[in-house]
């Protein structure tokens, strides 16, 4: 006769730990971003091809990754977590990698980058973006430590408190991104009209990465308070 198995041993094969393992591969992908930019500004193209070619790699991995959690989650009842949570949890994990890559993609395919006398705010900017993409990876470690804790009000509070740090760093994003664009239209006389628009998108698409960090932290939440 089969045996089914102990909530423990279901709770400890989550697909959480895949999720988690996807989680870090999309804020790679992101942590390349100053890289990036550091070589777009500098104009070395050469360079920043081969960095776009190491973010590429990483959003690949993320889509195998990404395919590994919608194949691995069960769809009967031994689950700790909603398996809707988890796959729109994994959804927007997977366009902060997703983001990266057309960041790059437009500004590689232009060899577009930012006046000269913004490098230095462009760079706080995207730190600001690499810093609330790398708390993404706690608050899913977080969310697994929670499945196998069943719940416990500690670990909870530990997830709600990364969701704060997010909430905060990503209305600094915000903000830092509005001072860009007013900086942006000093410039535009110096600039093609079409090299202006890009800008521009440019600006939102990175602080786009941020937003859906925070959306990855609120779904969080959602699996930790229901």
């Amino acid at each position: 006769m089969a045996v089914k198995p102990a909530i423990s041993d279901v709770i400890s094969n989550s697909p959480l730990a895949l999720l988690e393992r996807h989680a870090g591969v999309c804020v790679d992908c992101v942590e390349r971003l100053p890289l990036y930019f550091a070589e777009a500004q500098a104009n070395r193209w050469g360079r920043a091809n081969d960095v776009r070619e190491e973010i590429c790699r990483f959003e690949g991995l993320a889509d195998e990754l990404k395919q590994d959690v919608r194949s691995n989650l069960p769809r009967g009842l031994w689950m700790s977590v909603s398996r809707a949570d988890l796959l729109e949890l994994v959804r927007v994990q997977d366009k902060m990698a997703n983001g990266v890559k057309e960041v790059s993609g437009i500004s590689l395919g232009r060899q577009l980058a930012f006046p000269a006398a913004m490098t230095s705010e462009v760079a706080d900017f995207i730190d600001v973006v690499v810093q609330v993409s790398r708390v993404v990876v706690k608050i899913i470690g977080a969310t697994r430590e929670l499945s196998r804790s069943a719940f416990g009000t500690r670990q909870t509070n530990v997830i709600l408190d990364f969701v704060s740090q997010v909430e905060a760093d990503e209305r600094r994003s915000d903000e830092m991104q509005a001072t860009l664009r007013a900086r942006l239209r000093e410039y535009e006389a110096e600039l093609s009209a079409v090299d202006a628009i890009f800008l521009y998108q440019l600006l939102a698409a990175i602080g786009d990465i941020a937003d859906n960090a925070e959306k990855v932290a609120h779904r969080a939440q959602i699996i930790a308070t229901s």
